[in-house]
């Protein structure tokens, strides 16, 4: 297409240089105008205004679905065991609670044993503190010795409260004598992934949890934003997601906007929450998303074709009122349907090239 251009462009050249003629030569340098198209080169060119409009979007971008982190667990076993039995597969659907991993572990036993032996020896030290109470009141015990009492009675509390808190965080109940401890669901969602094997060793510091849920009924997109965008963009803004497999637009808003610009790609990340109640959205999908404008935001575009970039810097063809045409520098945004914002260096109404800019910037270079 660009060398059907050149090669229509160049035709009144041939044309020009074919003359053997003075008078036709002087008129072919008459016909050169001070920007260095002739009138038929000219011709080739298309205009397009600066316009402001109001925008219903500022940037349209790539992403990609991800877990929502906030809805996410990714369970381990709260002490040192064997896997025994598996209670769920992947792709189960799980209520909040629910067992989904069995385990036998020694560290049961212990923390029943140490319930047991807090209980005895809270009620010896209970006994002691109360006796100690009355003799103290008749005058027949000595002060250390009362004190003493009381102090020791307060550590059996302690010590007892700290035994029952261990069996309430492995979800024991007293005087259960087993040695199974079950890995449960926090909440409701879908086993996304497990991990475990009957007989595998797992525990607290196990490098992979043993299973993955997640609530995927809200998931989250992530985007890379352009820096010269991050001005269009803040928390709560209104998003549209589409994605290969559906027609319908997903409504979402941001929720977080990176704090660090990559080195490499001069980007900064922007989490988006989108409500998936049908569980459509699946993660590792990818998806455009548009970034909703605020109501009432007007904005100058040119058509995208008109932009000219070096990897740096932005600039356009602009064809002044005296008819000449000017390279100029300009700072751009965001690309919306074929158009992009122009941030500074051109007001609405002026008329810039919006198809051939290449090749009138390379004859205003000549």
């Amino acid at each position: 297409m660009r060398r059907a251009l050149f090669a229509a462009l160049l035709l009144p050249l041939a044309a020009v240089a074919g003359c053997g003629h003075a008078d036709d030569a002087g008129t072919a340098t008459a016909a050169v105008a001070p920007h260095g198209l002739t009138p038929a080169q000219l011709s080739f060119l298309k205009f397009a205004p600066v316009a402001e409009v109001e925008a219903s979007s500022v940037a349209n971008l790539s992403g990609t679905i991800d877990f929502d982190e906030q809805r996410t667990a990714r369970l381990n076993a709260a002490v040192s065991g064997r896997v025994v039995e598996l209670l769920v597969q992947a792709g189960d659907h799980v209520d909040a609670d629910q067992p989904l991993v069995a385990l036998e572990s020694a560290d049961v036993k212990t923390a029943e044993a140490d319930y047991v032996h807090a209980e005895a020896d809270l009620v010896v030290a209970r006994k002691s503190a109360e006796r100690a109470e009355r003799l103290h009141g008749a005058r027949a015990i000595a002060e250390k010795d009362y004190l003493q009492a009381q102090e020791d009675a307060a550590k059996a509390v302690a010590d007892f409260e700290r035994a029952r808190a261990q069996l309430e965080r492995l979800r024991l109940a007293p005087g259960a004598r087993t040695s199974r401890y079950l890995v449960r669901a926090p909440f409701a969602g879908i086993v996304v992934a497990r991990k475990a094997s009957v007989g595998m060793s797992a525990g607290p510091d196990s490098a992979e949890p043993l299973v993955v849920v997640s609530d995927l009924s809200q998931v989250r997109v992530v985007l890379r934003l352009p820096e010269r965008q991050l001005p269009l963009v803040r928390p709560h803004q209104g998003v549209a997601v589409r994605v290969e497999a559906y027609p319908d637009e997903f409504a979402g808003e941001v929720t977080v906007i990176g704090d660090v610009i990559d080195d490499a790609t001069r980007t900064v990340p922007v989490l988006c929450a989108v409500p998936n109640p049908a569980r459509l959205l699946k993660p590792a999908m990818f998806a455009r998303v548009t970034l909703e404008a605020p109501p009432g935001l007007r904005m100058l575009t040119v058509p995208a074709s008109a932009l000219l970039s070096d990897g740096q810097r932005f600039r356009v063809i602009v064809r002044r009122p005296d008819g000449e045409l000017e390279q100029r520098s300009i700072e751009a945004g965001a690309e919306i349907d074929g158009r992009a914002q122009v941030l500074s260096g051109l007001a609405a109404g002026e008329d810039v090239v919006s198809e051939g800019a290449l090749f009138a910037a390379q004859a205003l270079a000549s």
